[in-house]
């Protein structure tokens, strides 16, 4: 049987970790060796990392720091800007009860190891959140999250938003003084989830910044990128989905693909060759499905397909269309064009 895939979250949620780490006086290297991590691992919020490893890093953080709270210090200095489409397309919901039930849709494109509910009652709104990692390694990224939630909430609402509740899972620190000051609001220990309470009417509110234009590109963005998401023990659906995501930045290696998806080159390339996969015709195949898709949008150029696939000449782009399809680039865009207009 095949282990499942481990829960990944996007490096972009420790952006400013490294930073974090050395102005609490701390060297993260003597604090991500021992977790089997890298700090250059951390440099490029486009990959992704195991959740729960994470979570380690927090946890470890906030023992090795004596900063109990490390993880809500951390979520109050992140930007969740940070995060990108995600937040995005929360800042330009029509109104805010859109904008959590988005939070709730995608947040798993961001973090595949956290479960999100939004739901309403007569009197109030509730944003819960749950993470699918040991229970003894979730206080700290709770705790970050839900300060970044604040933060985000606080981008559609004012900097002086608060809700009317915080509920933590966890049970009670010695010292609570800390969460009122940071949420700005009663906080609960011994809940059934992490949660969010909030009067209904403010979710009814608009959201004045919203770019109604803008709006339907990022969902669409988003629904494309959780309809591509793979199961959990699905190997060959996680190298896709990472070489596709991997192709602008060059031709995409077995050690950088195995990166992403935290799986050792090695471990990797045997898994696939268990499957009866080649890493090599996985990267050609995916290309080719790209080039295909790409070439569609009259509105991508020739030049900006080739680099979308991570071709660094249009001509190498050339000859691989070529291969595929018998047609240069250009003569297969133009016998689409001819079926368009030969529909209409």
């Amino acid at each position: 049987m095949t282990a499942a895939r481990r829960p990944m979250i996007s490096l972009a949620a420790a952006t400013g970790l490294i930073e974090a780490i050395e102005a609490a006086g701390r060297d993260p290297d003597d604090i991500l060796r021992p977790l089997g991590l890298d700090r250059r691992s951390f440099e490029s919020p486009h990959g992704f990392i195991p959740s729960v490893d994470f979570a380690r890093v927090l946890d470890e953080t906030a023992r090795v720091t004596g900063d109990d709270c490390f993880g809500l210090h951390f979520g109050e200095r992140f930007h969740p800007k940070d995060i990108g489409p995600l937040v995005y397309v929360v800042l330009n919901s029509p109104t805010i009860a859109v904008a959590l039930d988005n939070v709730a849709r995608y947040l798993r494109v961001h973090n595949e190891a956290a479960h999100v509910s939004f739901t309403i009652d007569e009197k109030w709104g509730y944003l819960r959140h749950v993470l699918a990692i040991p229970a003894e390694l979730r206080r700290q990224h709770n705790e970050y999250s839900l300060t970044v939630g604040l933060g985000t909430i606080r981008l559609l609402a004012g900097s002086e938003w608060a809700p009317i509740e915080v509920q933590f899972e966890h049970k009670p620190p010695p010292e609570t003084r800390e969460y009122v000051r940071v949420f700005g609001a009663p906080v609960s220990f011994d809940r059934p989830a992490n949660a969010f309470v909030v009067e209904r009417e403010f979710c009814e509110r608009q959201v004045p910044a919203a770019d109604a234009r803008l709006y339907p590109i990022l969902k669409r963005y988003l629904d494309r990128d959780l309809d591509e998401m793979p199961p959990a023990d699905d190997l060959l659906g996680a190298v896709r989905k990472a070489i596709g995501e991997s192709m602008t930045h060059g031709d995409p290696t077995l050690t950088q693909i195995g990166t992403k998806i935290a799986i050792a080159p090695r471990t990797l390339q045997r898994r696939l060759k268990d499957q009866g996969a080649d890493f090599k015709k996985l990267v050609d195949d995916i290309r080719r499905r790209f080039a295909l898709r790409y070439l569609r949008d009259r509105g991508n150029t020739l030049t900006e397909v080739a680099y979308l696939l991570g071709y660094a000449e249009v001509s190498a782009f050339n000859r691989a269309f070529k291969r595929w399809t018998r047609a240069t680039p250009s003569e297969y865009r133009r016998g689409l064009f001819r079926e368009d207009s030969g529909r209409s």
